[in-house]
């Protein structure tokens, strides 16, 4: 009789252990379930959230589209009467005038004075004065 009374003692035993071990299991798979679902219920407020920066930076985009597309056009507005003025043509200089000008430089050379203070004078570059006494000195060689 004590070899039945110590099978069922271990018998019960096992199954105590069983029982415990289920309720083990069944509690951290509701904890699994519980981390699932607040994960869930964190992730669609992570795309809520991501929606909404998204209107935000297209809304933001938009906006300075539309300040840039105005700006333009408003420098296209200001810049059109520019190109509208009809170009005014270079003044032309009779060529008696230039030659009078020639001659008066190798004048006041011919007097003494120095290229700067003619070209002063004469209101023109003083290379452009160079020039024309170097030409009319070798004019004069030949």
């Amino acid at each position: 009789m004590y070899p039945f009374i110590f099978i069922s003692i271990a018998l019960h035993l096992v199954s105590f252990l069983c029982i415990v071990l289920l309720f083990l299991k069944q509690t951290k798979g509701a904890g699994r379930e519980e981390i699932a679902a607040s994960m869930e219920v964190y992730i669609e407020q992570l795309e809520e959230e991501n929606d909404r920066l998204l209107n935000e930076v297209k809304s933001y985009v938009d906006k300075r589209e539309n300040q840039l597309d105005t700006r333009l056009r408003v420098l296209e507005q200001a810049r059109a009467p520019e190109v509208e003025e009809p170009m005014k043509p270079d003044i032309v200089q009779h060529p008696s005038a230039h030659n009078e000008r020639n001659q008066k430089a190798v004048q006041l050379h011919q007097q003494g004075f120095s290229v700067a203070d003619i070209a002063r004078i004469l209101n023109c570059g003083i290379g452009e004065v160079e020039l024309i006494v170097n030409l009319h000195g070798r004019s004069e060689q030949r």
